[in-house]
């Protein structure tokens, strides 16, 4: 039997108020139509489905969309559970009716973890969990998301004459690939689990951070997001996993979003060559390599990228070079013009020409005159 494995769908989300609704869209029934031409019937949702706690009602409508499509038109059944951006309690209505359909959703703790059963594999469903919620349901004093999850697994009784597979949005991995899209679960890293909790599962369907990935083993893995939703994510390339439960091989699919996050270096010169970005319409990042700023950039930069969400201008805000920390002993020796000259050397990478430096030396001295 072969699964699809994806999570952090993040429906609703927006970046620098750009909603990026449409295309998630693409990427949602581009997922059906390759499940549907591949013949995989089950896709496992490893939590975050939602962007937001109150999700919009456009992002409710969309899940509604794909659920319903993929349920009546592909006959896929889902396994869903819930992030720590989603609700339990909205994404638990009627689930016990939805499972009969087809759509199995977990979204609180049980003292039993509750598992669908198909072939000779079992899918267990563990929703995103903190250390209070082990605490108010067994009255264990665990702090730790470790002790909460070591705790909870050791009372769990799994079957070994089926294959074992385990849904769940936690932060699994001290050496995890992180970005900043993703909300931190907690303060001091005390969110980190050990894969080793993990070593009764042939197969840990992970959600919560974006970059695919594998923790320790192939089949601990991160899906990832389905696309690109901060910048520094540019670099990694979305997919969605595929797994064979004959011999737990994994293949990862790439999706094809119409627009996505881009970052690219240049002089404003060459941005507004025509030919210097294809595709224009991308969600963009420019870093501009000019040395002097320019007047209404952003808005010049817009009649050709529609979509340049921010510009920076590395050589004027490199803080590692940009030391402009003096102490007042330092300042009040040093005259204005050497101070202006240090000035100008930090912010522009370059020394003042003579000519330049006599002029501030008589601009100086003149402003000396008149005060």
């Amino acid at each position: 039997m072969k699964f699809v494995h994806i999570a952090d769908l993040h429906l609703g989300r927006a970046i620098h108020q750009r909603s990026l609704l449409d295309i998630q869209r693409e990427l949602l029934f581009e997922l059906l139509t390759y499940m549907d031409e591949k013949d995989i019937r089950t896709l496992v949702i490893a939590g975050d489905v939602y962007d937001r706690y109150i999700p919009s009602l456009e992002a409710v409508s969309l899940l509604d969309e794909f659920l319903t499509t993929a349920l009546l038109k592909y006959h896929i059944e889902i396994l869903m559970i819930s992030g720590n951006h989603d609700s339990s309690d909205r994404m638990h209505f009627v689930s016990s009716i939805l499972s009969n359909s087809g759509l199995h959703i977990e979204t609180h703790l049980k003292e039993k973890m509750a598992y669908v059963e198909k072939e000779n594999t079992r899918f267990y469903m563990l929703p995103f969990i903190k250390p209070i919620h082990i605490r108010n349901l067994f009255g264990k004093d665990v702090k730790t998301y470790e002790e909460a999850i070591s705790f909870y697994l050791n009372k769990q009784n799994l079957d070994k004459n089926y294959h074992n597979i385990l849904i769940t949005h936690q932060f699994v991995g001290h050496s995890s690939i992180q970005s900043e899209s993703e909300d931190v679960l907690s303060v001091g890293g005390s969110e980190i689990l050990s894969a080793s909790l993990f070593d009764d599962f042939e197969y840990v369907a992970l959600g919560h951070l974006h970059a695919p990935q594998y923790v320790t083993r192939e089949t601990i893995r991160y899906s990832g997001s389905l696309m690109r939703y901060s910048f520094d994510e540019v670099n990694q390339v979305k997919s969605i996993t595929i797994v064979d439960t004959n011999d737990f091989s994994i293949h990862q699919h790439e999706l094809h979003p119409s627009l996505t996050l881009q970052k690219y270096k240049g002089t404003f010169i060459s941005f507004m060559n025509e030919s210097y970005i294809e595709n224009k319409n991308d969600f963009l990042a420019l870093e501009l390599e000019d040395d002097v700023l320019i007047p209404h950039a952003i808005d010049q930069l817009r009649t050709l990228y529609p979509n340049v969400l921010q510009i920076t201008y590395p050589q004027l805000l490199n803080l590692e070079k940009n030391n402009l920390t003096y102490s007042m002993k330092s300042i009040e020796e040093t005259d204005l013009s050497t101070l202006f000259a240090d000035f100008y050397h930090n912010v522009k990478n370059k020394e003042l020409t003579p000519q330049q430096l006599n002029i501030v030396q008589t601009l100086l001295e003149k402003a000396g005159e008149d005060s």
